[in-house]
């Protein structure tokens, strides 16, 4: 039984600081942003995440929902239910089948798989994925100066197909000092050896891309789109090309520079914005990363079009914004008051 993408949906807060206004309070900025989007002080990753799922919700032919994955490393609450608040929130049906998936950035595809395999073993229905992120770091750290916000949404579903998943794979690691963060704080780490990150993400996301293509028989060729992963503005450009990828499939889906490190939303939102230009017959290859470490990847065919003509593109929505100071930024984040 095939299971796929039925309708998305996608959000990316309005609020944007620019590259220039790190150079201008800290002499330096450690990202190559061009800028990266905020939330709002009536913002988090919860509300960010129900809109994109009503988008996506609005998008799809028909609504029949009963599981539900959501996904983030910052959620509100460290202890709580959230799918109970998610499904309150979107009118959802309290006979739900709920996932939630935290602790690294590699929790976004982790919820798409999960729910998929949920559906395709024989569950019915439709299952809603929704992958929403914000993390955080002290102003003083330079992994702070990256990090953006961003939220996707999917319906999968066994019909009304747009996107059908062919394969899905995950690989693990032990990867002592990337990224992380701490029990009982909210702040992320690292060791900040970008090397080291780099040896540990390369090895990890090859593994997996090599693994779909030997799988399915295939080179690089035969994708028309490759979504990975985006910790930096270097790094996934700097791996397609030494695995056979070109530009031209890599760029549609490389949203950092334009809003910064959406954590576990990153691959999610990167989908979104391929999509939108995806035709019947494209082949798309998706891999996540999570430091630590843990890599996923899911291969798709494109079997339709977009449902709702009506959508405002990913890339549109990038030029809905307002443009905020330094000292703006820190009053969002609640730095200062």
């Amino acid at each position: 039984m095939a299971v796929g993408i039925v309708s998305y949906g996608s959000y990316i807060p309005r609020a944007r600081i620019a590259r220039t206004e790190y150079q201008k309070a800290w002499g330096s900025c450690g990202a190559d942003i061009k800028e990266k989007a905020v939330p709002e002080f009536d913002e988090d990753t919860l509300t960010m995440g129900i809109e994109a799922a009503k988008e996506c919700l609005r998008n799809s032919p028909t609504v029949s929902i009963g599981a539900l994955a959501i996904a983030s490393t910052s959620f509100p609450y460290e202890e709580k239910v959230m799918s109970g608040t998610v499904a309150a929130m979107l009118n959802l049906p309290e006979r739900l089948f709920s996932t939630e998936h935290g602790q690294s950035t590699r929790a976004g595809s982790e919820a798409f798989i999960t729910a998929a395999q949920l559906l395709g073993n024989g569950n019915g229905g439709q299952a809603l994925v929704i992958a929403s992120d914000a993390p955080r770091a002290l102003p003083k750290e330079t992994i702070e100066h990256g990090l953006g916000a961003g939220a996707a949404a999917f319906v999968l579903g066994t019909e009304d197909i747009i996107a059908e998943i062919e394969y899905v794979n995950s690989f693990i690691s032990e990867n002592m000092g990337e990224r992380y963060r701490l029990a009982g704080n909210s702040f992320l780490s690292d060791i900040g050896v970008k090397g080291f990150t780099g040896i540990a993400f390369n090895e990890l996301v090859t593994k997996a891309i090599q693994d779909v293509l030997q799988h399915l028989n295939r080179t690089a060729a035969d994708y028309d789109f490759l979504v990975v992963q985006e910790t930096d503005g270097k790094r996934v450009k700097s791996l397609a090309k030494k695995l056979g990828f070109s530009e031209e499939k890599v760029n549609p889906g490389l949203l950092y520079a334009q809003i910064g490190d959406t954590g576990a939303a990153s691959t999610m939102l990167s989908l979104a914005a391929v999509l939108d230009e995806a035709k019947n017959g494209d082949k798309i290859l998706l891999v996540s990363y999570g430091s630590g470490s843990g890599s996923q990847a899911v291969s798709f065919q494109v079997i339709g079009n977009p449902v709702g003509t009506q959508r405002l593109s990913l890339r549109k929505k990038l030029e809905n914004k307002k443009n905020i100071d330094y000292v703006q930024y820190l009053k969002l984040k609640r730095q200062i008051m």
